[in-house]
């Protein structure tokens, strides 16, 4: 088959596409795991319920798509306040049970959503439908779209660990626990904050990645895998690292699909997690 250049071009819009949805997943996972030293495992179906919510509102009972995701991740945030009272904050440093809990906590999720969902794939509506001419080839519209919803997202993350009271609690919280609390830092109340912010985006994440490819209530596993490699490839709590990161594998993945078959963009984030845990175990933009 000969692949044209167009052919390429839209590969590596799809793989920016995908590659956004990649960093919100993966944002909140590396921000989870360095303020509470916990791998929520239950994120992916966090990520999958937020693209389910939507579905519900927007799919179901006809509510406007972008009120829907603003909605969805208003209840996802919730939903990780909840996990993380009622779940995750008893059992910080309890290495063993946290892993259980939490993927007891994804299998629920998902059972819950195939009840009420039913099993199969579903589809959110486009974005923004149609495309436009550029040098004449074709882009979508909906897929600018989500790599511009997912980067304006992430200055938002950014400027809010960055300049605002509670981000720089937080940041001092990922990379200083003890130095944190004798400043007076809750860190209760840091937990709680970075499960609901990491909830919300991950929520965006699934509606984007629901509205341009597909949604089942089998999604989340995957999302979690990706989230991981994210945070090897990134480093431990860097959002430059998840942001290059994800963007890095989503375009990877699609011109590899591109040029050797699909089964090559799924095998590339275990290849990736092996060498980088050999050769730069603190990723990219992480600290010794």
């Amino acid at each position: 088959m000969d692949i044209t250049a167009q052919d390429a071009v839209q590969s590596i819009i799809n793989g920016l596409c995908m590659g956004g949805t990649y960093v919100l997943i993966g944002l909140g996972l590396t921000l989870i795991l360095g303020i509470m030293n916990i791998l929520q495992f239950a994120h992916g179906e966090v990520y999958m319920v937020g693209a389910f919510i939507v579905y519900l509102l927007c799919v179901l009972n006809g509510v406007n798509l972008y009120l829907a995701v603003v909605i969805s991740m208003i209840a996802t945030a919730v939903l990780g306040l909840i996990l993380e009272r009622v779940f995750l904050r008893p059992l910080k440093g309890v290495f063993l049970s946290y892993v259980c809990v939490t993927t007891g906590l994804s299998l629920i999720l998902q059972t819950a959503v195939m009840l009420v969902f039913s099993k199969g794939v579903k589809q959110l509506p486009s974005l923004w439908g149609g495309s436009f001419s550029v040098g004449g080839m074709f882009i979508s519209r909906e897929r600018v779209v989500a790599i511009v919803i997912a980067l304006l997202l992430t200055l938002a993350l950014y400027s809010f660990l960055k300049w605002t009271r509670y981000g720089l609690a937080m940041t001092a919280s990922a990379q200083h626990r003890e130095g944190a609390l004798m400043q007076g830092i809750n860190p209760n109340l840091m937990s709680a904050l970075v499960v609901a912010i990491g909830s919300g985006l991950a929520a965006v994440g699934g509606a984007l990645g629901g509205s341009i490819f597909n949604l089942d209530p089998y999604m989340g596993g995957l999302a979690f895998m990706k989230g991981v490699t994210l945070i090897v490839i990134g480093g431990l709590g860097s959002i430059p690292g998840a942001v290059v990161g994800g963007l890095f594998l989503g375009v990877a993945e699609s011109l590899l699909a591109l040029f050797f078959g699909s089964q090559m963009g799924i095998i590339l984030p275990l290849v990736l997690v092996i060498i980088f845990l050999l050769f730069r175990p603190k990723g990219l933009f992480g600290h010794d």
